[in-house]
């Protein structure tokens, strides 16, 4: 048996109120991360009711596309389309092109033989092979070289186109070499002319139909003349390049049984000397005589040019009387044409003193006293 006071069953207990929670924060949900060149997600926030939606801000990227696109379009407008509408072409770019190496004869023909050229670089891109005109004959088995050397002068001198004995620089000697000699040499030489220049035609007027002469408005009048001069054509500013005196030579060299003749065209003039100074008294030969007149200006002798080189003097032998004075006469033939014409300009006589100087004319034979002041 149980002992004592039974025990009383408790009251039960009230239970305890739960506090309520706080809510959890909750975090925005990680995004992945965007790409270059694209745009960041824009998060949506939810309006209560009643209230009007904000407007969503666009980026300014967006915002800047619509100028570029504008100033793209008006740039392509500006420097693609408009040029091709005013014929405008882009410049072409320069290449430096290295020259070629000029083209020069490989060999060079001696004889029955050959001789290498000469072969250059691009850096003489301009030079040229000018073949010379020289022409060179060699006489053997001569008795008399010098002799023949004489002869063939005589030949020259007497010629059409008579050759003149000069120095080197194309002056004309009087003194002849020693023909009796072992060896020796001389020069001859005789002026070319110059080519006549180019005369371009001027063309003819075109004639108006007999037609159309009166089929103008009888009220048309012819415009008024301007009181202001007429320009003057410009002249071309473009020198010409006068062709140069050439003159044609021939060498005569002889030796033992061997005589050597070159022919060769060459850059220079013939010339006289200077006239040499006469005493009071003293009378002049022909070689004196024949000097004073190549040395005078073409317009005292009645003759064309600026120089006495465009012609020849040929004194004769002998003397004339003129005026109770012995004179040397003096043939005087234009050289200034083509070859094998030379032309007669006229006949000159100067008295054996040196003082006075008379012009013959060739049609009327009559003889004109010239205005002459000796040197």
């Amino acid at each position: 048996m149980p002992i004592g006071k039974p025990k009383q069953p408790k009251a039960p207990k009230a239970p305890k109120e739960k506090k309520p929670k706080k809510p959890k924060k909750e975090r925005p949900p990680k995004g992945k991360k965007p790409k270059k060149g694209q745009e960041l997600p824009v998060e949506e926030t939810e309006v209560p009711e009643g209230e009007e939606q904000p407007k969503k801000k666009l980026p300014l990227i967006v915002l800047l596309i619509p100028v570029v696109v504008i100033a793209a379009a008006a740039a392509i407008i500006f420097f693609v389309v408009i040029p091709k509408f005013t014929g405008e072409k882009d410049p072409e770019p320069s290449v430096s092109v290295e020259p070629d190496p000029p083209i020069l004869p490989s060999e060079l023909p001696v004889g029955d033989n050959t001789v290498p050229g000469m072969v250059l670089g691009s850096d003489e891109y301009q030079a040229k092979a000018v073949l010379a005109k020289t022409i060179t004959y060699t006489y053997t088995d001569l008795a008399d070289a010098g002799k023949v050397a004489e002869t063939y002068m005589g030949q020259l001198n007497s010629a059409e186109d008579h050759f003149f004995l000069v120095d080197e620089e194309f002056v004309r000697v009087k003194e002849e070499p020693d023909f009796t000699t072992a060896e020796g040499m001389i020069l001859l030489a005789r002026n070319l002319p110059k080519p006549e220049p180019e005369v371009t035609p001027t063309p003819e007027p075109t004639a108006t139909p007999e037609g159309e002469e009166g089929s103008a408005a009888p009220e048309e009048t012819a415009p008024e003349e301007s009181s202001a001069p007429s320009e003057a054509p410009e002249e071309s500013a473009e020198p010409v390049e006068e062709a140069p005196d050439l003159v044609l030579t021939v060498r005569i060299t002889w030796s033992p049984g061997e005589c050597v003749v070159t022919a060769d065209e060459e850059e220079g003039r013939v010339t006289s000397p200077p006239p040499s100074t006469q005493r009071p008294g003293q009378s002049i030969g022909i070689w004196d005589a024949q000097e004073r007149l190549e040395n005078m200006d073409p317009a005292q002798l009645g003759l064309a040019g600026t120089s006495m080189g465009d012609y020849d003097v040929i004194p004769m032998d002998g003397t004339q009387m003129v005026d109770g004075k012995p004179c040397i006469c003096m043939y005087v033939y234009s050289n200034h044409n083509l070859p094998q014409s030379n032309e007669y300009m006229g006949s000159y006589l100067m008295s054996l003193d040196g003082e006075h100087l008379y012009r013959l004319d060739p049609n009327s034979n009559q003889v004109t006293e010239l205005e002459y002041s000796p040197q």
